[in-house]
């Protein structure tokens, strides 16, 4: 059976879910949460809902072009402890055992165009995301005229990833929100890890953030010591990948500012626009027949993967060349006449997409929220093609690894392979897709210096996390020298050092845990 299509894993102890070694400090990690909650709320939790952060291994910013990505979750996670109450009051209690985030409380209330939840929309507020997830699943589950009446929630929440650090903290939140509904309102018996996947995404769509899906399948299907290929076109199909023996992912986090919400107009909801009027105005070029060029709006959308895969039928061209050609085909269309340095004005935009000017406004700028006086059509097509293309290399050297198990990382040419399509990963977020900030290049630049076979930014960019490749053997000596040598780091208390610079084993996706007494 498919990933997407398992149903969403019920725990019976933590051994099912964290390694042999971390085990003890997580049961004093959940039985503390469980208790906090009973003395928070004067009743015992029900249940726990988990999901884990992520790590993308490689295949940036493509998932939401369609292309396939590599990411594995980690062992750091998300977890609610839940129990549900009155569904006549429909009251929601949402509390954080983090000081930081102050309780809130709100009520389910219909009206006439759904549910409302005092929820504005913004993803700068920690508590709606849960808000997004309620919501998203009260429409689903009770619609007007359903006859059914979801039951109100407390809430109490513990996390472990590090906020603002790449790895997908408010995917996880959302993933671990969606399946704490479920499991309240008693639903989760026939639903898979698929339609938490849907859900979860949709709900951050709420928030205004156009994800492609990669975190929230992360967090939901990954499994142990495995990576996850996850391709969305023209399904999403999740691939268990291992992660060849002998090497170690590593995780340093910047320190550097990293809000995808506050920032999206100028940067992550740019970058989609601008690939997606990429897309358009190479099939314009191209001469693509497909009736959704001439269509407007979500139907005129055409994303790169669809586009590639549009030009490639039309050209007959192998699977074997097509990212060949297609890069080599990019200064021609979107290149020309100096636009792949100074970038396209909205007007040539327009002009080079055969489209009216209403027609492009309603489908690429109002879409979503974007500013930008020039749009970098090139760069962010180029990027988004040879990073697929060092996906697809990436893959089949770690299937081949399979096959043929590395003995000595350091000395093996397939190890130092892997770590270079990294290193090119991240030279072109660097180059091409303006992503990178000083902190993450020094970082990065000692990862590099001090023994990875490969380093990149992980994450949406702009800040946040950087992963390295290397054997398993140096992890301890390369840990403790970045934690020396890099300056932010020297701030930090031991417990957030610890936080900030680890290694971590391909982790098992989100799941539910029914609380009988103590927590082992």
């Amino acid at each position: 059976m498919a990933a997407a299509q398992l149903p969403i894993p019920a725990f019976a102890a933590l051994s099912d879910v964290y390694p042999e070694g971390t085990v003890p400090g997580e049961v004093t990690r959940w039985n503390d949460l469980a208790s906090t909650f009973e003395k928070t709320y004067g009743a015992p939790a029900t249940h726990v809902a988990r999901a884990p952060g992520r790590v993308n291994i490689l295949g940036e910013h493509i998932d939401y072009s369609l292309f396939p990505v590599l990411p594995a979750a980690i062992e750091q996670d998300i977890i609610i402890a839940l129990r549900p109450t009155s569904a006549t009051e429909r009251r929601v209690r949402l509390a954080n055992v983090d000081p930081r985030f102050a309780p809130t409380e709100f009520t389910l209330t219909r009206t006439d165009k759904g549910w409302d939840a005092d929820f504005d929309g913004s993803a700068s507020y920690w508590g709606n995301y849960a808000k997004a997830a309620i919501l998203e699943c009260l429409a689903r589950f009770f619609p007007p005229g359903s006859g059914k009446e979801p039951v109100g929630l407390d809430l109490l929440m513990s996390g472990t990833v590090p906020p603002g650090a790449g790895l997908s903290s408010s995917a996880a939140f959302v993933v671990s929100s969606v399946i704490m509904f479920l499991a309240a309102n008693g639903l989760t018996e026939g639903k898979s890890k698929g339609d938490v996947v849907e859900m979860a995404i949709a709900s951050e769509h709420r928030l205004g953030l156009r994800t492609g899906g990669m975190d929230q399948s992360a967090s939901a299907l990954c499994l142990k010591n495995s990576l996850l290929h996850l391709a969305f076109h023209p399904n999403l199909d999740p691939t268990p990948l291992p992660l060849p023996e002998g090497l170690a992912v590593v995780i340093t986090n910047s320190l550097a500012p990293h809000s995808l919400a506050d920032s999206a107009p100028e940067r992550y909801n740019l970058r989609v626009v601008e690939v997606l009027v990429a897309s358009r105005l190479l099939l314009h070029a191209w001469v693509v027949d497909d009736t959704r060029l001439k269509a407007s709006g979500e139907d005129g959308r055409i994303w790169l993967k669809e586009a590639l895969d549009l030009w490639q039928k039309k050209e007959g061209i192998s699977n074997d060349e097509l990212f060949e050609k297609a890069l080599a085909a990019l200064p021609d269309v979107l290149g020309k006449n100096g636009r792949d340095i100074e970038g396209w004005t909205k007007e040539e935009m327009i002009e080079a997409s055969g489209m009216t000017a209403e027609a492009f406004t309603e489908t690429y700028l109002n879409f979503i929220p974007v500013r930008a006086e020039r749009f970098q059509l090139y760069k962010r097509a180029y990027h988004t093609f040879a990073e697929s293309l060092r996906v697809s290399l990436f893959k089949s050297r770690c299937e081949e690894v399979a096959r043929d198990p590395i003995s000595n990382p350091a000395d093996d040419p397939r190890a130092w392979e892997l770590g270079a399509l990294l290193n090119g990963s991240h030279d072109s977020l660097r180059d091409l897709f303006d992503a990178t900030v000083p902190e993450v290049e020094q970082l990065r630049d000692l990862c590099l210096k001090h023994g990875a076979l490969g380093a990149r930014q992980t994450g949406g960019g702009w800040g946040g996390a950087v992963i390295s490749l290397l054997p398993v053997q140096d992890v301890p000596a390369f840990l403790e020298t970045i934690k020396k040598s890099y300056p932010p780091f020297a701030k930090l208390s031991p417990k957030e050092l610890e936080d900030a610079a680890f290694a971590t084993l391909p982790g098992v996706g989100a799941g539910v845990y029914e609380v009988k007494g103590e927590i082992n």
